[in-house]
């Protein structure tokens, strides 16, 4: 991966940095999915954690050209957050008690709801581009795009959760989401993580992850006309291949260093040096 960002850097920063928007940046289980375009100064980022102490993890964070913002993004109105013991599972939906009863996980027990005002993302005039959008909030990621449809016209890539078994009681369905991808013309990448359950009462002394069967979600990535590269600038593509690439998505990247080479953007000799760190 170093190897890779190195080249990357080399082959991609010359198009600006990448604009990331974090929406739900609690950072539970460590890094986020970007890191190396952090680590690498590639990026700035614009974070959005409406729990206080999750906020407050991400500022001891301290990472350079990061923007922590104690607000939740949805529609411009208030609402209820249901706030669980299992600090990822907040929600503007309360957990669907079926779901619940069905799959093997913990920290469900509700601990308190709050009204919390939102604000659209839309409205936001300290962000003035997004190039990649990461959105984690259980269930609010559709409230969300519907108030940021202007914003997102010229983003490049969303990285956005993906509910394969209903989770919560009222949040929208997954091909509702997919539809409002699809006519803006996000077309599907890969699936960066794969969330699976034991179902509820069936764990047994040695059994293993192999056992974990259930899909429960899942966060894809898309890209903005993935297969009309045609319609994208030299700029965007370069912002693009360094997000693949900080990403993990080494061959996207790769693409796109392939198609600035033929556009005569960059030294041809970096395909070379793309493939050896790939390999390396």
């Amino acid at each position: 991966m170093t190897q890779i960002m190195d080249v990357a850097r080399r082959a991609f920063s010359p198009f600006g940095r990448v604009k990331v928007v974090d929406i739900g940046a609690n950072p539970i289980g460590g890094d986020a999915p970007y890191q190396a375009l952090i680590d690498n100064d590639m990026c700035s980022l614009y974070g959005f954690e409406p729990q206080l102490e999750a906020y407050e993890k991400l500022l001891d964070l301290d990472h350079p050209n990061a923007t922590y913002v104690n607000a939740a993004v949805g529609d411009g109105e208030s609402h209820k957050l249901h706030i669980y013991r299992q600090d990822g599972l907040s929600s503007f939906f309360p957990l669907r008690q079926a779901n619940i009863d069905t799959l093997n996980f913990s920290g469900h027990e509700l601990v308190r709801t709050v009204e919390i005002p939102t604000v659209r993302l839309d409205d936001i005039k300290e962000i003035d581009r997004i190039d990649f959008l990461k959105i984690d909030t259980q269930g609010a990621e559709l409230m969300i795009l519907n108030n940021g449809d202007t914003k997102m016209k010229a983003a490049l890539a969303v990285q956005i959760e993906m509910r394969f078994l209903q989770l919560y009681d009222g949040e929208p369905g997954l091909g509702k989401l997919l539809d409002w991808l699809s006519v803006r013309d996000f077309e599907f990448h890969n699936l960066l993580v794969l969330t699976r359950f034991m179902l509820r009462g069936t764990r047994r002394p040695g059994f293993n992850r192999r056992m974990k069967h259930q899909v429960g979600d899942g966060d894809g990535l898309f890209v903005r006309n993935l297969t009309a590269f045609d319609k994208l600038t030299p700029e965007e593509i370069g912002r693009l291949g360094a997000l693949a690439c900080g990403l993990g998505q080494s061959n996207l990247g790769f693409y796109c260093l392939l198609n600035l080479i033929k556009a005569g953007q960059v030294d041809p000799a970096l395909e070379a040096d793309m493939v050896a760190a790939i390999l390396a």
